[in-house]
């Protein structure tokens, strides 16, 4: 369950940000975080907001695997595969 709420917060500053700086103008332009017609943010707070979202893709496939225990289902079929005989 940590591992999913915490996804949720590194996936949502990165757009939230997008919008308040862009949208909102809040602190624009001394806070863009793109300069010089770049393709993928190129400050200091663009790039850890960025690598954060990235993080959070983690996070949550790290969660979604822990909450439905598809390791173990991986693993149980994998036994199965390799033995030749019905999963226990």
């Amino acid at each position: 369950f940590y591992y999913m709420a915490i996804s949720v917060v590194l996936n949502l500053a990165f757009p939230l940000a997008v919008v308040l700086i862009y949208i909102g103008e809040v602190g624009y332009p001394g806070s863009k975080m793109w300069k010089g017609g770049s393709w993928a943010p190129n400050t200091v707070h663009g790039a850890l907001l960025y690598a954060g979202k990235w993080f959070g893709v983690a996070f949550m496939t790290v969660g979604v695997v822990k909450a439905t225990q598809l390791h173990r289902k991986i693993l149980k079929q994998w036994r199965y595969l390799r033995d030749g005989g019905p999963p226990s």
